[in-house]
């Protein structure tokens, strides 16, 4: 099951929370990895050394 709307609220999620980690990292000085759950949803960490699916890693440069 596969539609448009499903996409584009993933997509969203994944925005939100890659520029809230891009905040973080800047405001930390540290290097943050943004990562997905099992579930499909997305979260952040300082902690790059993690057993889960990391997306991204996010800069504070």
């Amino acid at each position: 099951m596969s539609c448009a709307c499903e996409h584009k609220k993933m997509s969203s999620q994944y925005e939100r929370m890659r520029r809230l980690a891009k905040v973080t990292a800047g405001i930390h000085g540290q290097t943050i990895a943004l990562y997905q759950n099992e579930d499909g949803t997305y979260d952040f960490t300082t902690d790059t050394e993690i057993d889960k699916s990391i997306v991204e890693f996010i800069s504070p440069y």
